[in-house]
């Protein structure tokens, strides 16, 4: 009886643990694309106004 209670407090913590986990990643995912188009934009901005000068 105890043994099944213990297991489903752990399967909660746990599930709780992976959905904060999946938000963090999914903000870190977003930041580094993020930062992957800025400097894309930037290498873009870089090669049309080489050409100019």
């Amino acid at each position: 009886m105890f043994r099944a209670i213990g297991f489903v407090i752990m399967l909660i913590a746990l599930s709780k643990f992976f959905s904060q986990s999946f938000e963090a990643f999914d903000d870190a995912t977003s930041a580094s694309f993020h930062a992957a188009e800025s400097a894309a934009v930037f290498a873009q901005y870089k090669i049309e106004t080489q050409y100019y000068e």
